[in-house]
């Protein structure tokens, strides 16, 4: 990450979920350099003051702000929501990371062998913590007038994974939830937008046993340079289908021609 500032977010107010790791991490830091105030919100307090330190340190032109939560709390999400409109007066962005591919120590297993409990920790985070997320922000970008918010599925809400089953359906569902926001909210100049990485190198692989992150995963650094460039896009402008994934340039043997 560079430490160079830009401007074109000067004057907004940004939140990101799962913003002290990952993709949610890169976020902030990208935010935050094109001027935006960003709001890390997480569920470990530790983890989030220390990217708020890492902001404050890059520039104190734009303080950032920290705010331990839990997605799956509908008074955290909330309270998160309050927190930028109290503190900041506004809130223009909602960048909704959080997320998880399995319950906390679940290895990669049939659907037949997956317990409730299992199914329940992986749709409360990824399907319920949007909807609160997404729930709790609109009512302050409606009373704006203006608000964008951009969640965040997967080539896995495209197409089934094996042994991804649950996670597969939870971001099918941020898919079908976001899009269906999107119709309800564009007459109050709200833009929704969901992104949808394949392979990236973040720590959620560490939730994937044995298997390990592929060898050309992308960085989360550009999925965050897509999440500031929408950011950035006017106002009349949304984008449909945003998947994002690594690019492995072939090489083609010649074939030597015969004299």
């Amino acid at each position: 990450m560079t430490g160079e500032r830009s401007a074109r977010l000067d004057g907004q107010v940004a939140v990101v979920t799962g913003g002290a790791s990952g993709i949610g991490r890169a976020c902030c830091h990208a935010l935050h350099r094109e001027g935006a105030v960003v709001i890390v919100a997480d569920l470990q307090r530790q983890r989030v003051e220390t990217v708020v330190e890492e902001m404050t340190a890059a520039t104190a032109d734009n303080t950032p702000l920290g705010f331990a939560c839990d997605v799956r709390s509908e008074a955290d999400m909330a309270a998160m929501a309050v927190l930028a409109a109290d503190r900041c007066g506004r809130l223009d962005i909602l960048v909704h990371c959080a997320g998880i591919l399995r319950a906390p120590g679940s290895p990669p297993k049939f659907l037949h062998q997956m317990s409730v409990e299992e199914y329940a920790a992986v749709i409360d985070v990824n399907l319920k913590g949007t909807f609160l997320a997404n729930r709790a922000v609109v009512p302050q970008m409606m009373r704006q007038g203006s608000g964008h918010i951009i969640n965040f599925s997967s080539t896995s809400g495209l197409k089934g994974r094996a042994f991804d089953s649950v996670y597969c359906a939870s971001k099918f569902g941020v898919v079908g939830l976001s899009e269906a926001l999107a119709e309800e909210v564009r007459s109050a100049g709200i833009r929704v937008h969901v992104v949808m990485p394949d392979a990236v190198d973040t720590p959620i692989w560490n939730q994937n046993g044995p298997v390990k992150a592929p060898k050309n995963s992308l960085p989360p650094e550009r999925v965050a340079d897509l999440v500031t460039w929408l950011a950035c896009l006017p106002d009349d402008t949304v984008l449909d289908h945003l998947v994002i994934r690594p690019f492995t340039a072939r090489r083609r043997k010649r074939k030597k021609r015969k004299s």
